[in-house]
């Protein structure tokens, strides 16, 4: 092989690498065109307001009454006539006299009652005294939840600018140039003879095409 054929076929080799080379990094390129270390993203959206739960509704509870029993206190004796006490005539007034503290089991309390002989009975009462065996519980009431307005502004997203990637052509082959090899004659230095040889050489042909006009024009006649 000539060494001009050595250094094309070099060159046509370094411009195919060449093309690979920028293929590959055109390649890389368009795989990432966004590639970046903030990748957040951005939803727009308007402003409101928004309702924040502080503290939560207590709900109320009912209240339970008080657990108690009557005491016998004091019994008083009827005075006012033998007609006995009317209703809602009770101790103590002028009608009744206090007699005695010491109860007799099975008498009635808070209410008038007659004892002794019958058709001349007498006519008693006992007071009392009420007393607390489980005091009252309150309820309380409803506590209703608070709440607190909390404003969210406006959130803006930026325009977003798509780049789309570049179309990279390959290079088109690179084609080995035709090289022509002239033929060489050994002069060894001496040219003297080369006008000569192309002087016969147009002798030649002159004469050459003589004789072919010469021999057309014997056919024809």
């Amino acid at each position: 092989m000539s060494p001009n054929s050595k250094s094309a076929g070099a060159l046509r080799k370094a411009a195919y690498a060449a093309g690979a080379m920028s293929l590959a990094v055109a390649g890389i390129l368009i795989t990432v065109p966004g590639a970046s270390a903030d990748d957040g993203t951005c939803t727009p959206m308007a402003a409101y307001d928004e309702q924040v739960l502080v503290t939560p509704a207590v709900p109320g509870t009912p209240g339970t009454p008080a657990v108690t029993h009557l005491e016998p206190l004091q019994r008083y004796a009827w005075t006012g006539g033998p007609d006995g006490p009317g209703d809602g005539d009770v101790p103590p007034s002028d009608n009744w006299q206090a007699n005695t503290e010491h109860y007799k089991d099975g008498d009635p309390l808070g209410a008038p009652y007659q004892a002794g002989t019958p058709g001349n009975s007498d006519w008693f009462y006992w007071t009392t005294e009420e007393v607390v065996d489980t005091p009252a519980v309150p309820g309380t009431p409803e506590i209703p939840a608070v709440y607190k307005t909390v404003h969210h502004d406006a959130v803006t997203c930026p325009a977003t600018v798509v780049t789309p990637p570049t179309e990279v052509t390959p290079p088109a082959p690179v084609e080995e140039p035709t090289h022509t090899v002239p033929t060489t004659v050994q002069t060894d230095g001496d040219t003297s003879w080369m006008p000569v040889a192309a002087g016969g050489l147009g002798a030649l042909a002159a004469a050459s095409l003589g004789g072919a006009g010469l021999l057309m024009r014997g056919r024809r006649s």
